[in-house]
């Protein structure tokens, strides 16, 4: 990670690297939560790549850095989860943004899901899980801001290329993997993967399906590094 990002008091995203401007949630963020001083370092990102340092002054950006664009590295990853109760969908969902993961698809039901929402409640969750990715790609200084997908059924999720299933007993080798769909409690029957194309292990172990998505990303992302 270049130093000036890692150093930055705070780093925000914004509509317009040139003039960047921030929105009210973010100034409110920056202002009465963090409490930056003037003069403080803030890194600003279009979350497409590019990126630069700002100066926080009378609560507002001023820029002072020229803009770099990073390039980005290997495949697009993603993993592909089922919704729990309570809130470990939401810390998911923050871990794997953390750890690197790019795209987060949030599966519509399957037959052992506990978690089943009307279209009103779908709608509102994807906006809080965007703001979740938001607020952690931030904290992680990411340049690439992740997505985050659905509901999708699984059938779609299982029709792409480099999919593989989490199931005991499945590769241990990630090669070639880029999306590990994760079941929720209980798992997929066999009818429901029975299409897909690869299944990968996770380890030994028993794992929460929040704790699986987790260790999925953090896999494929540790893989793509070698």
């Amino acid at each position: 990670m270049n130093d000036e990002l890692r150093r930055s008091a705070a780093h925000v995203f914004v509509t317009d690297i040139l003039n960047p401007v921030l929105d009210d949630d973010d100034a409110h963020h920056l202002a009465r939560v963090l409490r930056l001083r003037s003069g403080q370092k803030v890194s600003v990102s279009d979350g497409n790549g590019a990126w630069r340092v700002c100066e926080w002054r009378d609560e507002a950006l001023v820029t002072v850095g020229d803009i770099v664009t990073e390039p980005r590295h290997g495949d697009v990853l993603s993993v592909a989860l089922s919704p729990v109760k309570g809130d470990r969908t939401d810390w998911a969902i923050e871990k794997l943004v953390e750890v690197g993961i790019d795209r987060i698809i949030v599966l519509a039901p399957v037959e052992r899901s506990v978690v089943k929402w009307d279209d009103r409640k779908s709608g509102a969750n994807i906006d809080r899980y965007r703001r979740i990715v938001r607020a952690a790609a931030s904290q992680s200084r990411r340049v690439f801001l992740p997505m985050v997908e659905g509901p999708t059924p699984l059938s779609v999720v299982l029709s792409g290329g480099g999919v593989a299933v989490a199931e005991p007993g499945g590769a241990t080798d990630l090669a070639g993997i880029t999306t590990v769909v994760v079941g929720p409690e209980g798992g997929f029957t066999a009818d429901e993967v029975a299409s897909a194309p690869a299944t990968v292990d996770l380890g030994a172990t028993i794992l929460r399906a929040d704790t699986a998505a987790v260790v999925a990303g953090t896999l494929m992302v540790a893989h793509s590094r070698r």
